[in-house]
């Protein structure tokens, strides 16, 4: 038999531990607007279309532009974002949870940059990813 005051306790825990979550989960969200809102969209760079990781996340991409808001898929991730000037800015979701923010360059067909589990982004846990055009 469980001692009442350490179920209490025990449902105490997990309540506050959903509510944390909840909590950074929405700052993640919130953070990731605020960052992209910060990196205001221009530039003329076409990246529609299949683009296939090469270096650091998993799987394929697919971009959809219009003018300089960018959405798709990376791998299992949704990404929304946006150019300015040569800059990609995006944001990687799943679930409605924002994951990693990315910064890439386009230079010579290739996209360059890094990823963080920041909001706003940090080299201080940024991974490397490098994207190319699929040939398929």
């Amino acid at each position: 038999m469980l001692n009442p005051l350490f179920l209490c306790l025990l449902i105490a825990s997990l309540v506050l531990t959903a509510c944390k979550t909840q909590e950074t989960e929405w700052r993640n969200q919130e953070g990731a607007r605020l960052w992209l809102a910060a990196n205001p969209a221009s530039g003329h760079t076409r990246l529609g279309g299949d683009w296939k990781v090469v270096e650091g996340l998993l799987g394929s991409a697919h971009f959809n532009q219009n003018e300089r808001h960018i959405t798709g898929l990376i791998g299992i991730y949704t990404v929304e974002g946006h150019l300015k000037s040569d800059v990609l800015y995006l944001v990687l979701s799943q679930g409605g949870t924002a994951f990693y923010s990315a910064v890439l360059k386009k230079k010579d067909g290739v996209l360059t940059g890094f990823t963080s589990s920041q909001f706003p982004f940090s080299t201080k846990d940024s991974k490397k990813i490098v994207l190319t055009r699929s040939r398929d």
